[in-house]
Formats: C-alpha cells, sequence, structure tokens
C-alpha cells in the first residue's frame, strides 16, 4: 500500500472548513500536521490513499455518519483528570453548600449540573462525588450530573465509568473506598449509586441553540472553548446561558475567555476561578 500524498494547502483549506462548519472547531494553520495524521490513521485503516475519496465519502448516509462519528474522534483530544481543577470545585461546593441552605425543605432542594464536553468522564463523576459527599454536610438533595460530549467511543467509556488506577489521580483513598469498585488488575469502577445520577449525552455544542430547553443550575464548561475562534467562543457561551437558571454559575477554564460580557452574566469576584453567576432579570444577549 502507498503512503498518502502530502496535504497541499488548498487540501487542508477544504478540509478545515468541514471540520469548523460541522464541529465549529477551528484547526489553524500550525495545526495541519495534527490533521493530516488523524486523516492517515482513519485511511490506513479503511485501505484508501486519496485525501478527495475519503473527503466524498463523509459527505451523505448513514455510513458517512458512522465514519465521521470515527473521524471526530480522532480529531478530539480526550485530555482530562478527575478534579483537574481543584479551586473551581470549590467555587462549585460553595455555591451549591449556599443554594441549598436557602431551601430548607429536603424534598424540594436538587442540583442539576452540565459538564460540556465530558470526555471519557472524570469531570462528571468529580462533579457527582463532590454534590453526594456535600450531603454529609447539607443533609439530603437530589442532584444530576449530565455530561455531553461530540465523541461516541468517549461517551461509551464514560458511562462504563471504569478506569485504570494510574488516572485516578486526584483522588484521595477514602473517596476510592467509598466511590469506586475494585475490579481487579488496578481496574476500578464507579459504584452504580452514583453511576445512576449521571446521564450521558452525545451532542455537538455547535448546535447549542437547537438543543433541548434544559435548565442548570451549574453548567461546567473548562478547555473546550480553546478549539474555537473567538465570535464561536462568544455565540457558544451566549448558548450556554440560555440553559443556566437564574442564580445559577457557568464555571470555565482560567483564561479561557477574554473581554466577553453578557447582560444577564456577572462576572464572580474570585481570582482563581473564572466564573459567571446569571442575575435573572430577563434580558437577551446582544
Amino acid at each position: 500500500m502507498h503512503a498518502a500524498p502530502e496535504m497541499a494547502a488548498a487540501e487542508f483549506a477544504r478540509w478545515q472548513k468541514l471540520i469548523e462548519v460541522r464541529t465549529g472547531i477551528h484547526l489553524p494553520t500550525h495545526r495541519k500536521t495534527f490533521l493530516q495524521q488523524a486523516l492517515l490513521t482513519r485511511m490506513r485503516e479503511l485501505q484508501q490513499t486519496d485525501y478527495n475519496k475519503y473527503f466524498v465519502s463523509l459527505r451523505d448516509g448513514a455510513q458517512a455518519a458512522i465514519e465521521w462519528a470515527c473521524l471526530v474522534d480522532l480529531l478530539t483530544v480526550h485530555e482530562t483528570r478527575f478534579f483537574r481543577h481543584p479551586e473551581s470545585y470549590d467555587l462549585v461546593r460553595s455555591f451549591c453548600r449556599n443554594l441549598l441552605q436557602r431551601e430548607p425543605d429536603s424534598r424540594q432542594r436538587s442540583v442539576q449540573v452540565w459538564s460540556v464536553g465530558c470526555s471519557t468522564g472524570e469531570e462528571v463523576y468529580s462533579l457527582a462525588m463532590l454534590l453526594q459527599e456535600l450531603q454529609q454536610e447539607t443533609g439530603p438533595f437530589y442532584f444530576g450530573v449530565t455530561g455531553t460530549d461530540i465523541s461516541y467511543p468517549a461517551l461509551a467509556s464514560a458511562r462504563e465509568g471504569i478506569y485504570h488506577l494510574r488516572r485516578l489521580v486526584g483522588i484521595s483513598e477514602e473517596q476510592r473506598a467509598t466511590h469506586f469498585q475494585a475490579l481487579g488488575d488496578d481496574y476500578f469502577q464507579v459504584v452504580s449509586p452514583l453511576r445512576q445520577r449521571t446521564c450521558f449525552v452525545q451532542g455537538n455544542v455547535n448546535d447549542i441553540r437547537l438543543a433541548k430547553q434544559q435548565m442548570f443550575d451549574i453548567i461546567y464548561c473548562q478547555n473546550l472553548l480553546i478549539y474555537f475562534q473567538n465570535d464561536k467562543r462568544r455565540e457558544l457561551l451566549n448558548g450556554l446561558c440560555e440553559h443556566l437558571r437564574p442564580g445559577g454559575i457557568l464555571v470555565l477554564a482560567p483564561g479561557e475567555v477574554l473581554r466577553w460580557q453578557h447582560p444577564e452574566m456577572m462576572r464572580i469576584d474570585n481570582k482563581q476561578c473564572l466564573a459567571y453567576s446569571h442575575r435573572g432579570d430577563g434580558r437577551v444577549a446582544e
């Protein structure tokens, strides 16, 4: 089998446009090698050597949709870990504590969280563990954590909730004993009661305004916006706000967005985190 040819500038531009239109993800010129490697990996599996033929195969039909999902999985970086930014989780914990204290009736108390770009589930389960542990302090309340991602394989892994010991960085021994079940060979699975508090759904953040209008108290979106250009980042953030309950919070990664403003959102005064609170005055973003 012959090696695929070097990718010309025009060919790169065509793939760049396709990926941005379908996913919103922008691949700058310096990531041309990354794109080429991803394409070649998939093309070798299909025994193809022509970029154009592979491009055409992604256009229409059920098989094209399946193939596109396989390619997207290669194009998305699943870099994540449990409690990745501890200061942000501290902020979530403090917010939930205050939220729950305002509702004395445990039957009415609930917290709904959305993890956007959840990858293989570490972020979702970190949030679920935090909420489960908070009940020891606040008393019982209902909670649910929804994770969305564009990658089907990543979501399949997340639903299983099985991780090797080396991926449990950030998890204390007490948390591992409480929230995980040992499977052998240094593999651990999130216990069933905690998994039942989570839901994993395939979704393209590029279509966020078309999503079902479910509302959340917390939207946790870290290390996702870096894949989008500035105008697209603002569009996505405005879309996320439409799913945030009045008084809820939007948690981003530090430095992920600059000079974003929204009439319904107010920056939370916290030097270690980047987060916004929903004012709840009903105004619409410009």
